[in-house]
């Protein structure tokens, strides 16, 4: 039975479950239940597993104690004889003998068996002195806060509270480094992103950036001029340009000059807008002679219209023009282009080398330090020019000749 027990003992210890197995645990009930003797020997095997250096084994001979102490007075007995020492295996009480590893399971450790002192010392205080004596040694000398969640000593809440501080004063020494980087390489990585968006605009041009809405100054103050000019009255000129002007027009394409108004270029008709004149004064009482004739008004069935657009080789001015710009874009190295090739190369690299990882460790511990304010945006901003520029240079999709390597 001897042997049976201590089996018993080792299966239910060494199982690594979160929970007794119901079987075993009955039979050892059985077994404890025949005489003291045997619970005496259940008593020392279980203490013999509660010093091993190891959480989960402890764990596991813990829950078997709890079941043991809630159906035996003998081992109540034994136990609280010897209560110092299981306070120390269970909850740690001893700072310079921490429960052993892993952390979770000794952390699961101590909460339990600090409500499980807590739940005994309520049932089973008045009847056992070294019980009480236990609890209010932990309540008032170890100052362990039975309401904690997390069942900490002072001890362990002051190494808790030292290691935040180590940790938030390397913390603190990090961040003055990156922020001394930080100012130091801003200014490197804005030229070297200039240089390489300069290179960028001489091997692809942008196909949108031709110049066409610049006016020449001079050309500029003359159409103004012009403009502010008042118009003579068409009677003052019989309906007919001048025939140097004409001339002129004849010589210079649409394109090269200003269009002027269509009751102006219809000369073929002059004769036609004067004789119209006459009309229009009796029609306004003689007072039209006072308001200069503009012309008449136009449509798409004028023939007037038709002759104007016919004249400027117009079609329609009801048009629009859909341009259709491939977006694909290989550069392909050649004798012209090879020094800015090897410029933007050489750029390139830079930023992947170097200052890709440096931006990316400052935002990595800027954000672990909790630092959100303008140094975290500055490097993240960084970090979006380093992204728009390399991605760019890989959308050229550079086309390099075969370089041989040099050795000296």
């Amino acid at each position: 039975m001897d042997q049976r027990l201590a089996e018993l003992v080792e299966e239910l210890t060494t199982s690594g479950e979160p929970r007794l197995e119901p079987g075993r645990m009955k039979e050892l009930k059985k077994i404890c239940k025949s005489s003291e003797e045997q619970v005496g020997q259940a008593y020392q095997l279980l203490l013999t597993r509660l010093q091993e250096e190891h959480a989960e084994m402890r764990f596991s001979a813990f829950q078997v104690v709890q079941e043991l102490f809630a159906r035996s007075h003998h081992f109540r007995t034994l136990l609280i004889a010897n209560f110092q020492e299981f306070l120390e295996l269970t909850v740690g009480i001893d700072h310079e003998q921490p429960l052993p590893p892993p952390k979770e399971v000794a952390q699961k450790l101590r909460k339990a068996a600090i409500k499980a002192v807590q739940d005994w010392h309520e049932k089973y205080g008045e009847a056992y002195k070294q019980l009480s004596l236990g609890y209010h040694f932990l309540k008032r000398n170890k100052k362990v806060d039975f309401q904690d969640v997390h069942a900490r000593t002072v001890a362990e809440r002051r190494r808790e509270e030292e290691k935040q501080k180590r940790l938030e004063n390397i913390y603190k020494e990090k961040v003055k480094r990156t922020e001394k980087e930080i100012e130091e390489m801003s200014q490197e990585i804005a030229d070297t992103l200039t240089e390489m968006e300069n290179c960028f605009q001489l091997l692809m041009p942008d196909p949108f950036n031709f110049g066409v809405n610049e006016i020449d100054p001079e050309l500029s103050k003359q159409t103004a001029a012009n403009e502010a000019r008042p118009a003579s009255p068409l009677s003052s000129q019989g309906g007919v340009y001048p025939s140097s002007l004409r001339c002129m027009d004849d010589e210079q394409p649409c394109c090269s000059k200003d269009i002027l108004p269509v009751s102006q270029c219809v000369t073929a008709d002059g004769n036609k807008e004067v004789d119209e004149k006459p009309e229009q004064e009796e029609l306004d009482g003689g007072t039209g002679s006072d308001i200069p004739f503009s012309g008449p008004a136009l449509d798409d069935n004028d023939d007037d219209y038709q002759t104007f657009v016919r004249n400027h080789g117009l079609i329609s001015h009801k048009y629009t023009l859909d341009l259709e710009i491939s977006t694909d874009i290989k550069v392909q190295e050649n004798e012209d282009n090879t020094a800015i090739i090897n410029s933007v190369m050489d750029a390139h690299k830079l930023l992947r080398n170097k200052f890709w990882p440096s931006v990316q460790s400052w935002i990595q511990l800027l954000t672990r330090a909790g630092i959100n304010d303008g140094r975290l945006r500055c490097a993240i901003e960084l970090k979006n020019k380093l992204e728009t520029a390399m991605k760019k240079y890989k959308e050229m999709d550079i086309s390099f000749k075969a370089r041989k390597r040099k050795v000296v």
